[in-house]
């Protein structure tokens, strides 16, 4: 009752902001497409919506960014509930696309005619099973995934004795003898001026999607939280993954505070757990620094294995609101069309889910001059989502309050922050 009375609240707030589809006096059709606000994104979003409205005078495209809010799911679950959803998004989290169909916002992709064929044609099979919902429809066509891997920095390792072109950092145990070495007070004044990593210190759910989440994956070899409508994290991985961040903390190898700069390009730390999207800020912002790219770490008895983490992707939904399915699927397949999946790649270096997308002569040139993107598009195909729960947001909230109290505050045990997470989330699963 609490979320939906925000979320009414909320209503009010973006109806002034929003628009549908509509058809105008002159008879042409008229779509909104919400991409995420990332400027990157936008700018993407703002050149084929371009290119569409001239090559289709009478279906024309307004773009209009996720408008602002604390994440995108409460800004879609808001807009759905006041009636005031876009035609289509490009900004889906499959993790939490239930909440959007159980709210009855999303439109079926499936029952347009062809779109199955076209989604099959670009996309490997696997990853369209894996986005399909549990009552056998695909409500998202899947557009993007940006694997969570560790980006560092060559010069520091090489500072601390660190081979920088093949870190010896893949376990738990070897990654933390790292981070004693990459820790560093420089001018000898008693406070640290470089710090091994930065992971994130905030409770907001999402966040853990950057720590947490691919430590865990990564240590159960895939596996996600939930088993059916049951929360299954209580379990020796997961104790160990908080272990790990707590002393990362507990030893000063990361700040406990939050910093508005990249502190990754300012050169105060040396790595970073991030994906793809943020080679482009470095590049800008840090543009004579060399830069590596590894896999999170798994735990010491693993050592050896293909590691798996998570792949943030993203995909482009329609919705029920539409009074145009076939022509906002027809702008949808225009948006991942075999030049629009190159240019993205390009302009925003994230890895498209097409097929075959490595052996593309046009790609393979770009992955020769951008070597980093090529590490994140090899681990592209070794990587889960999240699990697809109506709950997802709630779910993730009580986990990440439990991590922070452990890992981030030192407050409570890993065993104990587990076992009370997990608690609190099958009870937030049986609430109906």
């Amino acid at each position: 009752m609490k979320k939906l009375g925000w979320i009414l609240v909320s209503v009010l707030l973006l109806v002034a902001q929003t628009s549908c589809s509509s058809a105008g006096d002159s008879g042409k059709v008229e779509l909104t497409y919400w991409p995420a606000a990332h400027p990157v994104e936008v700018k993407f979003a703002k050149d084929v919506v371009k290119e569409w409205n001239r090559k289709h005078p009478d279906i024309q495209v307004k773009v209009e960014p996720l408008p602002a809010s604390r994440s995108t799911e409460e800004v879609l679950l808001t807009s759905i509930a006041g009636g005031t959803t876009p035609d289509l998004t490009s900004n889906i989290n499959p993790g939490a696309l239930s909440q959007f169909v159980e709210a009855g916002g999303m439109y079926a992709i499936d029952k347009i005619d062809g779109a199955m064929k076209t989604i099959s044609e670009r996309t490997p099979k696997d990853t369209v099973e894996s986005f399909k919902s549990k009552d056998g429809h695909l409500y998202q066509i899947p557009w993007k995934g940006n694997p969570v891997m560790v980006i560092y920095n060559k010069k520091h390792f090489k500072e601390a004795g660190l081979d920088p072109e093949n870190p010896d950092i893949g376990t738990y145990s070897k990654f933390l003898k790292a981070a004693d070495k990459l820790t560093r007070d420089k001018n000898g004044d008693g406070k640290t001026d470089v710090w091994a990593m930065n992971p994130n210190v905030e409770q907001t759910w999402w966040q853990r999607f950057f720590d947490f989440y691919p430590w865990y994956l990564a240590a159960k070899e895939g596996e996600t939280l939930l088993k059916g409508n049951q929360a299954a994290f209580d379990n020796p991985e997961a104790v160990e993954t908080i272990r790990f961040f707590k002393k990362v903390f507990d030893e000063g190898y990361a700040p406990k505070s939050t910093f508005k700069e990249n502190l990754l390009a300012k050169g105060k730390v040396s790595m970073t757990i991030t994906g793809p999207f943020a080679l482009a800020d470095l590049e800008k912002q840090a543009p004579d620094t060399e830069f590596g790219v590894v896999p999170v770490p798994v735990p010491d008895d693993m050592e050896g294995n293909q590691v798996i983490t998570y792949g943030d992707p993203k995909n482009i939904g329609i919705f029920k609101s539409t009074e145009h399915p076939k022509e906002t699927w027809e702008f949808a397949k225009f948006l991942i069309s075999k030049k629009n999946d190159l240019k993205f790649l390009k302009e925003t270096q994230q890895i498209p889910f097409r097929k075959d997308l490595e052996k593309d002569e046009e790609a393979r040139s770009f992955f020769e001059e951008n070597p980093l993107l090529r590490r994140f598009a090899e681990q592209a195909p070794y990587t889960r989502a999240t699990d697809d729960s109506p709950k997802l947001t709630e779910a993730m909230e009580a986990l990440s309050l439990e991590y922070q109290k452990s890992a981030v505050l030192g407050k409570k045990s890993p065993e104990k922050a587990i076992k009370d997470a997990e608690k609190k989330v099958n009870e937030i699963l049986k609430r109906q």
